[in-house]
């Protein structure tokens, strides 16, 4: 079981209501995410701040997460967004954890990374990581691209994989008019689906140090030809 440390932070507004449906949450996730990482993964203690934040969470959800180093998990929750209550009872805060969890894991070995290609995998590995411990086909933002738009989509990706910068809230959060929402996130997932299809005994819980590199040498062909033909 791994070791989650839960810190509430209720400046601007008290969590009382649901302290113990969030501690219950993640007792849950680390039971399950512990039995299936590595030790090496596993040992390490990890912080969870939990914050009231009105107004900056996933609409669509009414919460959000993010990890942006080892050891520490924020999550922020706005409990007047119509969709807090059954995001709760549908199982997100645990959907959400792993994957941030996910993140923690790989900001100990190979890092988030600062190219897109990095940033692709990386997005991609979690959320296929939280298929693995939970269930379920991914999210609405792992399918945000119509059959028709993947090409000019792929195309631009191809052309910015590797670069030194890259709009990372262009890609993932859809500030680029230009992208569709989410395209970061929709990609990726497809890009690890495809490099697992292709290689039936790895599992995301076993990839938190496989090298970006890996992932689409041995999947990014695959997945253009399978997207471009079905468009």
């Amino acid at each position: 079981m791994l070791d989650l440390r839960v810190h509430f932070l209720e400046a601007d507004g008290s969590l009382a209501p649901w302290r113990e449906q969030m501690l219950e949450a993640v007792r849950e996730t680390a039971e399950r995410v512990g039995a299936s990482v590595s030790a090496a993964d596993s040992v390490a203690p990890i912080d969870v701040l939990v914050e009231y934040r009105p107004g900056e969470t996933i609409p669509e959800l009414g919460i959000a997460g993010a990890c942006y180093r080892r050891a520490l998990v924020f999550f922020t929750l706005d409990p007047g967004n119509d969709n807090f209550e059954a995001s709760l009872a549908a199982g997100e805060v645990q959907k959400l954890l792993t994957h941030e969890l996910h993140h923690s894991f790989r900001h100990a070995t190979c890092g988030y990374g600062s190219r897109l290609g990095e940033a692709l995998v990386t997005e991609g590995l979690a959320d296929a990581f939280d298929d693995e411990i939970n269930g379920g086909n991914g999210h609405p933002w792992n399918h945000a691209i119509a059959g028709s738009d993947w090409a000019g989509v792929l195309e631009r990706a191809e052309r910015e994989l590797w670069a030194e910068t890259y709009d990372h809230a262009g890609w993932f959060y859809g500030s680029d008019r230009a992208l569709p929402r989410w395209a970061g996130y929709t990609i990726g997932y497809h890009l690890v689906r495809t490099y697992l299809a292709a290689n039936p005994d790895a599992r995301p819980s076993q990839m938190t140090a496989t090298p970006a590199t890996l992932v689409i040498d041995e999947a990014w062909a695959s997945l253009k030809e399978r997207l471009l033909a079905a468009a």
